[in-house]
């Protein structure tokens, strides 16, 4: 619980984006919070949730701050560790398909940067695949 309250605090002090930022036209601009699906092998389990807020570089050509907060559980013992990262990314639209590729903005010792391939899903989601360390199921939900 203490750690699901950590990530909300910090959830909640990384999304606050000015509004002018967010575009209603524009189909990925705007601050979105994600969640993956389990993950893992048979020692260790993880789940990662975050938030990005994208702004537009460009035709197509997107700057994103993306804040991923993982929780990694050794699956014989119980022990977790929880980790978060902050990175650096940009994100590209190719005819629908918009993949996130991320750059470490602050060094954390044993995690990868972050990679999605996103397309849209239901109303203000976009659903696609985790692809770092591990794979996943991702979904990207609109904040605002």
């Amino acid at each position: 619980m203490r750690a699901f309250l950590i990530a909300s605090a910090a959830l909640m002090a990384f999304a606050a984006a000015p509004a002018s930022a967010q575009s209603g036209d524009d189909p990925y601009t705007g601050t979105w919070a994600f969640q993956t699906a389990s993950y893992g092998n048979e020692q260790v389990g993880g789940i990662m949730s975050g938030a990005a807020v994208i702004t537009r570089d460009g035709r197509n050509r997107y700057s994103i701050r993306l804040l991923s907060n993982e929780r990694l559980v050794n699956r014989e013992t119980s022990q977790g560790a929880f980790l978060t990262a902050r990175q650096n990314c940009t994100g590209v639209n190719d005819d629908g398909q918009f993949t996130i590729s991320c750059q470490m903005a602050e060094p954390l010792e044993g995690y990868e940067p972050d990679n999605f391939v996103l397309q849209a899903g239901e109303t203000d989601q976009l659903v696609g695949v985790l692809q770092s360390n591990n794979s996943s199921q991702v979904t990207f939900s609109r904040l605002r």
